[in-house]
């Protein structure tokens, strides 16, 4: 065998690696970037689980980043963001997209939900979801995944143990007549504001407390402004991983399929991931000097007996909303109550 120089040797080594390196960087075709304006919460955990199934899943052809934290904007941002393709993905509540389409109203109807799992299994019923998750393909925007961010609880300055302290409370709600209606029947006010301004507004006591889900507001450290949270299962909040259709069109059609396939298929994953995030939510809210509050068997009665007519009220009648409701109702009269296996 023809002996070959050392320095050939080195040289062919080093275009080697050259050509590894090339190729590595270059395997990315496409990136996605994805945003929520929530941190270390069920929304960030699942952006990155899906991150790093659809990298694998795509051989590296799709990069995917996350930005938590609102980095990429505040929620109206974000959504301007989706609908021009300046950003790939956006993983937020369904109701922020009431202002495209009301029909994204109905999954907010309180006094529906038995339980966690029956609303996780509902919303993710092919029989609802599929057409949910397309009501905005029209404006640029396609749900790829839908689950059960948690139930409702109310941060509050002063204990609220029973239904009567609730009464003549400020408290942040979503914009939306349905949601302003749910604070008065509780005897409080209902304070539309962006998610973002609510701590300020709690430590400057411009509002005394915040309905939301305990997950969101614990990663957001509400406790450092109001020490106690009732947990009041009202309602349910339900999370979407929002896809850009000006981005997705730009993508051959086997990825395509990839990004849609790969929320499809971590939904179930998604719902227990957020399970968990509540219960470790609640150890954190105490860890942290706060309390977690529950009201009686026969208050919680009383509450889902105030609330469940909101939604045949608001979402029943109104045109805009009804069809998508009806479609709700029935996936929830069969939904199991049982958690599926993950």
């Amino acid at each position: 065998m023809k002996h070959i120089p050392k320095r050939l040797i080195g040289v062919a080594a080093a275009t080697l690696m050259a050509c590894l390196l090339s190729a590595t960087t270059q395997a990315a075709d496409f990136t996605m970037r994805i945003g929520m304006v929530t941190i270390n919460d069920t929304q960030h955990a699942f952006a990155k689980k899906y991150a790093e199934e659809l990298m694998k899943r795509t051989k590296g052809k799709i990069k995917v980043e996350v930005f938590p934290a609102a980095q990429l904007g505040k929620i109206p941002t974000q959504i301007e963001n989706l609908k021009i393709g300046a950003q790939a993905a956006f993983v937020v509540p369904v109701d922020f997209f009431s202002g495209i389409n009301k029909a994204f109203q109905v999954t907010d109807a309180p006094g529906i939900y038995k339980s966690f799992w029956h609303a996780q299994n509902a919303v993710t019923d092919p029989a609802f979801r599929d057409k949910f998750l397309k009501i905005a393909e029209k404006n640029g925007v396609i749900g790829a995944a839908i689950w059960n961010y948690g139930p409702t609880s109310i941060a509050s300055r002063t204990p609220i143990k029973k239904i009567d302290d609730m009464k003549g409370l400020k408290i942040r709600v979503l914009a939306t007549k349905m949601e302003s209606k749910v604070a008065s029947v509780l005897g409080m006010t209902g304070v539309p504001m962006p998610l973002t301004a609510v701590l300020p507004a709690m430590q400057q006591r411009t509002i005394d407390g915040c309905r939301s889900a305990i997950s969101v507001m614990a990663a957001l450290k509400f406790y450092t402004a109001n020490k106690y949270v009732t947990v009041v299962e009202s309602g349910m909040i339900i999370s979407v991983l929002w896809i850009s259709k000006a981005w997705l069109d730009k993508l051959p059609k086997p990825l395509q399929d990839q990004v849609m396939n790969t929320g499809r298929d971590l939904q179930t994953w998604a719902g227990h991931n957020a399970k968990g995030y509540i219960d470790r939510a609640e150890k954190l809210w105490k860890d942290n000097g706060g309390t977690v509050l529950r009201l009686s068997a026969a208050d919680e009665a009383e509450v889902m007996r105030r609330m469940a007519p909101l939604g045949d009220e608001f979402l029943g009648t109104d045109p805009a909303t009804k069809g998508m409701y009806e479609l709700l109702k029935k996936s929830l009269a069969k939904a199991s109550t049982v958690a599926p296996k993950s």
